[in-house]
C-alpha cells in the first residue's frame, strides 16, 4: 500500500469511528426518549391507582407496588415519584436502609427536585434521628432553583421542612421560611387536595 492509500485508509477508519460514535449516541438519545416515555406512561397508570383505588391503604400493605416503582426508576432515572413513594414504602415495610438509599439516590439522580430533598431530609430526622443531615437535606430543598410540581405541594414541603426546623432547634431557619410559608398558604387557599375534588 502506497502512502498515499494508506493515509486514505486512516482517513476512512477515522471516520466510520466517527460515524458510529455519531449514530451511537443518536440512537442512545431515542432510545432514552422510549424509556422515559416508556416510564411516564406506567407511572399514569400505576398513580391512579395509588391515589384513588389504594387510597384508603398505608404505604405499609402497598409492597405490590415496589416491582412497577422499580421498572419506572430504570425507565427514567430522572422522574422524582418513583422515588418519593418507593423509600417510604421500603423504610415503612422494615428496609429502612434500602429506603434511605433509595431516597438519596432520587436526590442524586434529580438534584432539582424540592420534593426528594424535603423528604430524605424526613426520613434522616425520624428513621435516622440526624438532625444535622435532615437540616442540611431541607436547607437545599429551599435553595432557588428547586422544582416542585404546584404550589399545594410546595407549601406542604415547606411546612415539613419547618417542622425539621423547630425539631432540630434551628429556630432561626424556621423564621425566615416562616413568610414563604404564610405567602404559600395565602396563594393557595382553600385549595381540596387531589382526592377531595
Amino acid at each position: 500500500m502506497s502512502m498515499r492509500q494508506e493515509k486514505w485508509a486512516q482517513i476512512a477508519l477515522a471516520a466510520a469511528f466517527d460515524t458510529t460514535a455519531v449514530v451511537g449516541r443518536a440512537s442512545l438519545s431515542y432510545l432514552t426518549g422510549v424509556r422515559r416515555y416508556a416510564g411516564a406512561l406506567l407511572w399514569n397508570r400505576i398513580d391512579p391507582l395509588l391515589h384513588g383505588y389504594y387510597h384508603d391503604v398505608p404505604l405499609d400493605d402497598q409492597r405490590y407496588m415496589l416491582s412497577s416503582i422499580a421498572a419506572v426508576e430504570w425507565l427514567d432515572p430522572t422522574f422524582d415519584q418513583p422515588y418519593y413513594v418507593g423509600a417510604w414504602i421500603l423504610a415503612r415495610n422494615g428496609k429502612v436502609e434500602e429506603g434511605l438509599t433509595m431516597a438519596r439516590v432520587g436526590t442524586e439522580n434529580v438534584p432539582d427536585s424540592g420534593t426528594l430533598h424535603m423528604s430524605y431530609a424526613q426520613m434522616l430526622l425520624v428513621l435516622k434521628k440526624d438532625n444535622k443531615g435532615a437540616v442540611d437535606y431541607a436547607k437545599l430543598a429551599i435553595q432557588p432553583g428547586m422544582r416542585w410540581t404546584d404550589d399545594l405541594e410546595k407549601l406542604n414541603g415547606y411546612a415539613a421542612i419547618n417542622n425539621i426546623f423547630v425539631i432540630a432547634d434551628e429556630t432561626e431557619l424556621s423564621r425566615q421560611l416562616q413568610p414563604e410559608i404564610d405567602r404559600l398558604d395565602a396563594l393557595v387557599g382553600d385549595q381540596p387536595l387531589e382526592h377531595e375534588e
